[in-house]
C-alpha cells in the first residue's frame, strides 16, 4: 500500500468525474464543488461546511427548469430551495442548542466529512465502484448518469451525496430526546441513586409525519408496473416505500415484518427509551423529494430508485445493526452488493472521528482527534488517528474494528480488511488518561477559601524568589516584573476575579490528582502517602493547570496580545505551554510540587487511587512468572503507559459481563471466580487491546522479542497465539479476584 491522504483521493476523484451538465451545456459544477471542498479542507468550519451543501443542492436542485434541456425559456419566478432550506433548520438548531447540550457535537460538518470519506473510498477502491455499478445496472432504472453512452461516476456522486450529506438531518429529534432522558435521570439520580426513569418523544400523530403530500394520483404508476407487489402499498408513506426497498435488497427479508416493525418503530423506541435519528432522516428526505418530484419532474423515476436508494440507506446506517442483524430478521454482515450506500454510510460514518468537536468549540486542539492519515487500495484500507490533544477513549480502536466487522462483511472490498490506528502522542501521557469529574472531599470544600489563600501566598513566594536569582545571577529585572514584584498584595486585597481564580485552582485539586492515578484520603488511610510527585507528574499537571487558566481568562472575557494590560483585560500568556518562558511556567509547577503539603495541613494525603495500585499488583503477578519484567519504577515510560491503559480497560471488559469492580466495603458479594466462558471472553479482549496498543505505539511483529527495536513475537491476533500464551493471559483473570481484594478492591455483579 502506498501512503496517502484524504485530499489527494478526492483530487483523484474529480480528476476522473465528469458532470453531465458540464459536458453537455457547458456548465462548471464540478470546478464549483471542488473549489469548496478545498477551502472546506483548508479550515473545517461551519460556513465551509454550508458552501458544499449550497453547491450540491444547486447542481441538483429540483425546478421547474430542466437543467438539460438546451431551453431558451429564463423563469423569473423565485423558486424555493426546500432541500437547502431543511439544512438551514438544523445548522441554526445545533448553533442554537449547542451549549444545552452536553458534549453535543457538530453533525453538519461531520456529514461534510462522510461525504469526503466516501469519495475517497470510491476513488481508489475498485472492487466498491464495480459493486456500486453492478446494483445501479441490475435495476430496472434506465435513466442513470451516463457520458457517451458510459457509466459515469455522477450516479455515485449523486446518489452519495444526498445520502452522506442529509444521514443526519434528523438529528434534532435525537438531541431533544438525549437532553431531556438526561435532564429527568439526572435530576432525580442526585436525590437518590436508586431512582430510574425512562423518557421518550411521543408522535400525537406520527401517520402525518409519515406521509408525502399527493400531488399526482398517479405518482406511483409506472413503478407498481415494475414491481407489481408494490400495489399493495401505500407508496406516499415513506416506510411502506423503505420496507419494499429492502425486502428488493435483501430476499430472506419478509416485507409484511419490516413493515410492520417500521410502522410501530416510534412506539418500540419510546418504549425502549432511545431514538434513531437516522429513521426520522430518511422520512424527512423521502416528504422532501417526494413532494418535489412530483412537482417538478417529468420522470418519477428519478425519485423511486435513486432517491429511495439514498433514503433507505440513511435508515439503515443505523436500522440494519439495531434491528435488522437482530430476531426475528437474523441479517449477517452486510455485503456492498445487497445496499452498496449502506454499507458505505455505515462505514463512514463510523470512521468519521476526526475534528469532531464539541459544539461551539472553535480550538481544533480541544477536539478528541486531531488529523486523520489514510491508505487505501484495492488490497485494504488503514485508518490512522493522529490525537495530539485531548483523549479518544480506551479500547477504541479495537471496539471500532469489532463493531465494522460484525456489521459489515469488509473484506468483500478489501480483501486485507480494515486496520484502524490511534496514535496518541507519548511526550505527555495526561494526552491520553481519561478523567472526568472527581469529587471533592468535604473537609477540602469546607476549607477552600483557605487553601485559596495558601495558593496565591506560594505565588508572592515564588516571585520573590525569581526575584532573588535575578539579582544574584546580576540580571535587571523587567519593568513588567518589578512592576508585579513592587505590587504583591496580600490575599484580602485581590480583586474578586483573581480571588475566585484560586478558589478555582483550589477546587481542581482532586480532578488533578485523579490524572496521575492518584486520590485524597484521610490520614489513617492504610496506603502510602505520595510526598512528592515525579518530574512527569508535575509536568502533566503544570501543563493541565495551564490549560484551566486559558479556560478561565478567555471564561471571562480575556485576549491575547503580546503585551498585557490588565484595564482591557489582555494577556500575552494565552498561548500554548511550549510557549511560555520558564519564569511563567514556573508559577504553574510550584503550585503543582506543592499540593501534598497543602493536603497535610487539612489532615488529608495524597495516596494512589486503588485501580493504580491494581496496576502495580498486577505487574508484580506478571513478575512472578517472567523474571526479566523487572520492577515497575524501573519500566520505561511507555510501558508504564501500556500499563496503565490496560489496567483501565480491564475495569471496562469486566463490566461489560455485568460486573463492576469497587471498594471493598462497598456492598454487595465479592465475586470468587469467573466460569472458564468468562474467562475466555476477557483474555481475548484483553490481548486484542494489548495488540491495539502496541501497534499504536510502534511496535511490529518478530519471532523475537527485542524492547528496543520494539518488536515482540505475541503481536497475532488472539486465535494464532500458542496455547501457553493463551494459558499465560488467561491466569491474569483466574486471579484477578484475590488481584483486587490485595488493593483493597473487589469484583461484584452488577
Amino acid at each position: 500500500m502506498r501512503g496517502s491522504n484524504l485530499r489527494q483521493y478526492i483530487d483523484e476523484f474529480f480528476d476522473e468525474l465528469v458532470l453531465y451538465d458540464d459536458y453537455y451545456n457547458g456548465h462548471y459544477y464540478k470546478m464549483l464543488l471542488k473549489a469548496g471542498i478545498d477551502v472546506f479542507l483548508d479550515n473545517e468550519n461551519s460556513y465551509n461546511a454550508y458552501e458544499i451543501y449550497r453547491t450540491f443542492f444547486m447542481i441538483y436542485q429540483i425546478t421547474a427548469e430542466n437543467k438539460s434541456d438546451e431551453s431558451k425559456e429564463i423563469s423569473v419566478v423565485k423558486e424555493p430551495n426546500t432541500l437547502l432550506d431543511l439544512v438551514k433548520i438544523m445548522k441554526k438548531y445545533e448553533e442554537n442548542t449547542g451549549d444545552l447540550i452536553e458534549k453535543q457535537r457538530d453533525h453538519f460538518i461531520h456529514s461534510v466529512n462522510v461525504f469526503l470519506l466516501g469519495l475517497a473510498i470510491y476513488s481508489q477502491n475498485k472492487s466498491y465502484r464495480d459493486q456500486f455499478r453492478q446494483y445501479v445496472l441490475k435495476s430496472p432504472y434506465e435513466k442513470y448518469y451516463m457520458i457517451d453512452g458510459e457509466f459515469s461516476h455522477e450516479e455515485f456522486l449523486y446518489r452519495w451525496g444526498v445520502a452522506a450529506l442529509f444521514h443526519d438531518i434528523g438529528y434534532p429529534v435525537e438531541i431533544i430526546g438525549k437532553q431531556l432522558k438526561k435532564f429527568i435521570n439526572d435530576g432525580i439520580k442526585n436525590i437518590s441513586s436508586s431512582y430510574n426513569a425512562d423518557t421518550a418523544i411521543d408522535f400525537k400523530d406520527f401517520n402525518e409525519f409519515n406521509t408525502i403530500v399527493k400531488i399526482e394520483p398517479d405518482f406511483a404508476d409506472k413503478y407498481t408496473e415494475v414491481y407489481p407487489k408494490a400495489k399493495f402499498l401505500n407508496l406516499f408513506k415513506p416506510t411502506d416505500i423503505m420496507a419494499h426497498k429492502i425486502a428488493t435488497d435483501f430476499k430472506s427479508v419478509d416485507i409484511n415484518q419490516v413493515i410492520k416493525h417500521l410502522d410501530s418503530f416510534v412506539d418500540i423506541m419510546g418504549d425502549s427509551g432511545f431514538i434513531d435519528h437516522g429513521f426520522f432522516s430518511s422520512i424527512l428526505v423521502l416528504n422532501s423529494y417526494g413532494y418535489l418530484m412530483q412537482k417538478y419532474a417529468k420522470n418519477h423515476d428519478f425519485f423511486f430508485y435513486p432517491i429511495v436508494d439514498s433514503a433507505t440507506a440513511i435508515l439503515l446506517h443505523n436500522y440494519y445493526r439495531n434491528v435488522l442483524q437482530k430476531k426475528p430478521f437474523e441479517l449477517k454482515a452486510l455485503h456492498p452488493s445487497q445496499s452498496p450506500l449502506a454499507f458505505l454510510l455505515i462505514l463512514c460514518d463510523e470512521l468519521q472521528e476526526w475534528n469532531r468537536r464539541p459544539f461551539g468549540v472553535k480550538d481544533k486542539k480541544r477536539s478528541h482527534v486531531n488529523e486523520l492519515l489514510l491508505d487505501i487500495d484495492d488490497r485494504g484500507m488503514d485508518v490512522q488517528y493522529i490525537v495530539k490533544e485531548g483523549s479518544i477513549g480506551l479500547g477504541f480502536s479495537e471496539d471500532k474494528e469489532e463493531l465494522l466487522k460484525n456489521v459489515l462483511s469488509i473484506r468483500s472490498i478489501f480483501r486485507l480488511g480494515l486496520r484502524i490506528i490511534t496514535d496518541v502522542a507519548q511526550d505527555n501521557i495526561i494526552k491520553e488518561i481519561v478523567h472526568g469529574e472527581t469529587e471533592a472531599p468535604d473537609i477540602l470544600l469546607r476549607n477552600v477559601e483557605n487553601l485559596a489563600i495558601q495558593i496565591h501566598n506560594q505565588y508572592v513566594e515564588t516571585t520573590k524568589q525569581q526575584y532573588e536569582e535575578k539579582i544574584a545571577n546580576g540580571e535587571e529585572p523587567d519593568e513588567e516584573f518589578m512592576e508585579k514584584y513592587n505590587n504583591l498584595p496580600s490575599f484580602d486585597e485581590l480583586t474578586p476575579q483573581l480571588k475566585i481564580a484560586n478558589i478555582r485552582q483550589a477546587r481542581s485539586i482532586p480532578v488533578k490528582l485523579n490524572i496521575i492515578g492518584c486520590e485524597l484520603a484521610t490520614q489513617d488511610d492504610e496506603r502510602e502517602a505520595i510526598l512528592k510527585f515525579s518530574k512527569d507528574e508535575v509536568l502533566d499537571l503544570a501543563i493541565f493547570e495551564h490549560r484551566e487558566w486559558c479556560d478561565e481568562k478567555i471564561g471571562t472575557g480575556w485576549t491575547y496580545g503580546k503585551e498585557k494590560d490588565v484595564d482591557n483585560l489582555i494577556t500575552p500568556y494565552l498561548v500554548p505551554w511550549d510557549d511560555l518562558s520558564p519564569d511563567i511556567q514556573q508559577y504553574d509547577i510550584d503550585p503543582v510540587k506543592n499540593i501534598p503539603n497543602l493536603m497535610k495541613s487539612l489532615g488529608l494525603k495524597v495516596v494512589r487511587t486503588k485501580i493504580r495500585l491494581l496496576t502495580f499488583e498486577m505487574h508484580d503477578f506478571y513478575s512472578k512468572y517472567n523474571k526479566d519484567a523487572g520492577h515497575f519504577d524501573d519500566l520505561p515510560d511507555y510501558i508504564k503507559y501500556s500499563n496503565y491503559k490496560q489496567t483501565d480497560f480491564l475495569v471496562k471488559i469486566v463490566s461489560e459481563l455485568g460486573y463492576d469492580m469497587v471498594d471493598i466495603e462497598s456492598s454487595g458479594d465479592a465475586v470468587t471466580s469467573f466460569d472458564e466462558d468468562s474467562i475466555d471472553y476477557l483474555a481475548q479482549r484483553e490481548h486484542n487491546a494489548w495488540y491495539k496498543l502496541k501497534v499504536n505505539l510502534g511496535w511490529k511483529y518478530d519471532s523475537v522479542k527485542d524492547e528496543d527495536a520494539k518488536t515482540n513475537p505475541n503481536l497475532v491476533e488472539w486465535d494464532l497465539l500458542d496455547y501457553e500464551t493463551q494459558e499465560f493471559n488467561k491466569r491474569t483473570f483466574r486471579n484477578l479476584p484475590q488481584l483486587c481484594e490485595n488493593v483493597g478492591l473487589k469484583i461484584v455483579k452488577n
